[in-house]
């Protein structure tokens, strides 16, 4: 793709999708004045600090100083790099890209992401085609036969096996010509310890395929099957296995089967999600297209915007076993906190003891699935009966008065603090559903609104306090985020003033132009923008800021571009003449003094010969005298 494809192409997804849309499907956003706004996702928002501009069709979030346009918006929210980003907008905004160029031999970089994952689309094929065909599956093709997994969700699952052997992957991909180190790079294979060479990662494993929301392989689950795992006793192999960490895969930020189950959610039933592959895999073999699983780690953070992409309600599904209910209790405040804020609905269904979704759902069908699912509590409600299971109840219209009542109140109140914002920040249903949690309190411990309402302010403050200080240990001065900024970004008072004046007055141009040539400016990045509305000038376009951020696919650029936007717009009302004459003053005193910084620099150095030195000693006298008057 040429430069000019590159840039047609970039204009063409900008002008196709509208900002507003597409953050709106990761984050809950409401109107403020000519923008809109909503909870930032980088930092802990207790208030909704991220703005999008329609206007500008940009976002900025200035407590963690983020900002920038669509492609920014989604490199972020997905750890995309730029590439990646384009073609997800492409496909969104119906763009047809032209390939990616070449090597200079015509040959593609081994870790480009493509081949990464061709890599790991291959390599789904080869485990899939020997469950098929190959004598050793057959313990494979026995175990699923013993779970009920039909044939057709094994093609639709692409479910393979991975033979007992050290090499078998690494002996199939050594025949194609495929890279060892590619292989591993997407955490198929594995270095040896001792000595060269490779180790394929699983074996003896029932495979599962991991795809991402575009349905591209990108990392593996396997299940260890009985006696086809390494025979060690002191050293039992995990029952399950992922794929390690690579360039496409996070297991953090990616729900098993997703892919297929995005066509499947409706308004009404929203997602629903377990805890294992085989879960999923009979759901959807019973018509329950909606379901998906995490891999091997909790409901989290990274989840909520893959989630919000395509639905606000989300259905989890706890194993009738104490070691998800504990597990979903020790994270359950957390989860309220990042549901909540994004308006997305929890619900929390808990299986009878002893059972999971894939045993009640092959056991009893479909439709006694689904009425479990309609029992299913809100999250709030959820923790509410975990924290009073075992109390006393209440007896002639009085609560509990022991001390575990007292302790349950204050757990509920912390949840309760962290869950909903306050004020201006909290939206009317989370106001109600703050005061029907307040009164079903009141009711269960006989305590007075009053009383609850006033330990429910301490609380939001002892947690607000905690954030203060866990914020400022995170932050030292030292760190601040001004210093950490790359020295290519750092621009002084004037140059940020040219970069506003150019955003919003670009008729200035041609009168700072006279005055003001590329090379005085210090900063690479200013230089560059200058330059760039320079050209668009001449060739008989005006800059603008859709202009000036199509320049650049950095995203600190990015970011300093939105910044100055936002900031000029708010001088727009300014005398612009007086703006301009003040720039040019300020970009002439800063060529003085850097002059006068290299000349005491030579004196210093005594590089000059004795007439030189008087002459300049002169200059340096005259340009102080001037400055102090």
């Amino acid at each position: 793709m040429t430069l000019s494809d590159l840039q047609d192409a970039k204009e063409q997804i900008r002008q196709s999708i509208d900002i507003v849309d597409l953050v709106g499907g990761y984050l809950s956003l409401r109107r403020q004045g000519r923008n809109y706004v909503g909870l930032c996702p980088w930092h802990d928002d207790s208030k909704p600090s991220l703005t999008v501009n329609p206007q500008r069709q940009s976002f900025k979030c200035w407590p963690c100083e983020i900002g920038g346009d669509i492609f920014t918006f989604v490199m972020k929210m997905e750890s995309l790099d730029f590439r990646e980003a384009l073609e997800m907008l492409a496909d969104r905004a119906g763009v047809q890209l032209a390939p990616p160029r070449k090597q200079a031999d015509g040959s593609d970089y081994q870790f480009d992401r493509r081949n990464l994952y061709k890599a790991v689309a291959w390599a789904e094929d080869k485990f899939h085609q020997c469950l098929l065909t190959s004598p050793e599956a057959e313990p494979a093709r026995q175990y699923l036969a013993d779970r009920e997994i039909s044939s057709e969700s094994i093609e639709k699952f692409h479910i393979g096996f991975a033979p007992h052997q050290w090499d078998w992957l690494l002996g199939l991909a050594q025949q194609v010509g495929a890279s060892p180190a590619v292989l591993e790079r997407v955490g198929l294979v594995g270095k040896r310890q001792q000595g060269e060479g490779y180790y394929d990662r699983f074996r003896g494993r029932l495979m599962f395929s991991i795809r991402d929301p575009r349905s591209r392989p990108i990392a593996f689950g396997g299940r260890v099957l009985p006696g086809l795992g390494d025979e060690n006793p002191d050293r039992p192999e995990a029952k399950y296995i992922n794929s390690p960490e690579t360039p496409l895969f996070s297991k953090s930020a990616e729900l098993y089967a997703l892919d297929l189950a995005k066509d499947g959610i409706d308004s009404n039933s929203g997602i629903v999600v377990m805890e294992g592959y085989t879960d999923v895999i009979m759901a959807h073999q019973h018509g329950i297209a909606n379901a998906v699983a995490v891999l091997g780690t909790a409901l989290g953070e990274r989840h909520v915007p893959l989630v919000r992409r395509f639905t606000d309600r989300i259905t989890l599904v706890l194993d009738g076993d104490d070691a998800g209910q504990n597990r979903t209790m020790q994270i359950l405040d957390e989860l309220l906190a990042l549901f909540v804020k994004q308006d997305v609905d929890l619900q929390i269904l808990t299986l009878p003891t002893g059972s999971d979704p894939c045993d009640v759902i092959a056991s009893q069908g479909r439709e006694a699935f689904t009425k479990l699912l309609s029992t299913a509590v809100d999250a709030l409600d959820h923790k509410i009966a975990a924290v009073t299971n075992g109390l006393a109840s209440q007896q002639n219209g009085k609560g509990p008065s022991t001390h575990a009542a007292a302790q349950a109140v204050e757990e509920i109140l912390g949840t309760v603090a962290r869950a909903f914002p306050t004020g201006g920040n909290a939206s009317s249903v989370s106001l109600v559903r703050e005061q029907q949690v307040l009164s079903k309190i009141s009711r269960r411990f006989g305590i007075t609104d009053e009383t609850i309402r006033t330990r429910l302010t301490a609380k939001r403050r002892e947690q607000s306090s905690r954030r203060r200080s866990y914020f400022a240990d995170q932050h030292s001065p030292s760190e601040a985020p001004a210093q950490r900024r790359d020295e290519r970004l750092s621009l002084s008072a004037w140059e940020k003033e040219l970069l506003e004046l150019l955003l919003h007055q670009p008729q200035v141009l041609p009168e700072i132009s006279k005055q003001l040539r590329a090379e005085d400016i210090r900063s690479t990045f200013c230089r560059q923008m200058y330059t760039r509305a320079l050209e668009l000038t001449v060739s008989g376009q005006t800059p603008s800021f859709q202009s000036l951020i199509a320049a650049t696919d950095d995203n600190d650029e990015k970011n300093l571009l939105v910044a100055c936007d936002e900031l000029g717009e708010q001088k727009s009302a300014s005398d612009t003449g007086q703006r301009v004459r003040d720039l040019l003053s300020l970009a002439e005193q800063q060529k003085q003094e850097a002059w006068q910084n290299s000349q005491v620099a030579e004196l210093k150095q005594n590089q000059l010969d004795p007439e030189h030195e008087q002459e300049v000693l002169a200059e340096l006298f005259d340009a102080f005298k001037q400055k102090h008057q």
